[in-house]
């Protein structure tokens, strides 16, 4: 791997999932607040909703009437937010992992190129 390619692996996998985490949590943290303190499970119900959407309408139950259709619309969205919590902690895990490894990459692995003379 070349020196660029660290550092484009290192803001992929690390920087940028922390930004995203961070964002997020600005974003929704005022939305949690009840009664002066932060309600931490709907902060990461929300917080996970952008990276489980892609799994939220996996319980789609066809027929019904709205008054059913309605609290399962909504507990797709729940589902998908508990589902998306899991991936955005995987991901600030994996992001805490790539910062040792992109010290060790760059310190080790990159050996510069041999000239001639």
């Amino acid at each position: 791997m070349t020196k660029g390619e660290i550092i484009k692996d290192f803001l992929k996998k690390s920087v940028l999932p922390v930004a995203v985490a961070a964002l997020l949590y600005c974003i929704f943290k005022s939305a949690c607040i009840k009664n002066g303190e932060i309600d931490y499970m709907w902060l990461f119900i929300l917080c996970g909703l952008p990276f489980g959407i892609p799994r939220m309408f996996a319980w789609i139950v066809p027929g019904g009437s709205l008054g059913t259709a309605l609290p399962l619309f909504l507990l797709n969205f729940v589902i998908g937010g508990i589902i998306g919590g899991f991936v955005l902690v995987w991901r600030l895990l994996v992001a805490a992992w790539y910062v040792p490894l992109t010290g060790y990459r760059l310190v080790l692995c990159v050996v510069p190129a041999k000239r001639k003379m």
